[in-house]
């Protein structure tokens, strides 16, 4: 791949962007809110999904995916969201999962080429890698916002537009 590829490049840093502001959402939010949501959504949760979400994208194929393995937890089998899963997402874990993810993505991005990225994969719902990296960043950006939008009614110091 040619490292003057703009789609690539462009891309790169959209990403370095979201998880600039993912972060700060994690770090802002005090650890007494860390657990805190109503109605089924929790601030932890939806911090790990955004981050497992990449980790399931930037995969070949949905084929074998387990929902919740890294954090040790299986979704097929949750019956309590605030007891089976809610206890195991940590802070640490994460922002330790989030910088594997950062540094996974941004090596796969950096290695395409424009071939790759018309080109088709697994994920047989999206037309082209492109359009599949596209939407991982927009689903990203709509949970941060959540994040954000949840510091803000917090009284929390919220992530700045990076």
């Amino acid at each position: 791949m040619s490292s003057n590829n703009t789609c690539v490049k462009g891309l790169v840093r959209q990403y370095q962007s979201s998880w600039k502001m993912l972060r700060t959402a994690i770090e802002n939010v005090p650890d007494e809110k860390w657990h805190s949501g109503s109605e089924g959504w929790f601030f932890s949760l939806n911090a790990y999904h955004i981050v497992e979400t990449m980790e399931f994208y930037i995969n070949e194929s949905p084929d074998g995916w387990k929902w919740g393995d890294r954090a040790g937890f299986d979704w097929d089998t949750v019956e309590d969201k605030e007891k089976d899963v809610l206890p195991k997402i940590t802070k640490e874990l994460v922002i330790t999962y989030l910088d594997e993810m950062e540094e996974r993505v941004t090596k796969t991005i950096n290695s395409m080429d424009s071939e790759k990225l018309d080109s088709k994969d697994g994920f047989h719902w999206f037309e082209s890698v492109l359009e599949k990296l596209l939407y991982l960043l927009r689903h990203n950006m709509h949970h941060v916002g959540e994040l954000s939008r949840t510091l803000r009614d917090w009284g929390c110091k919220r992530s700045k537009w990076v």
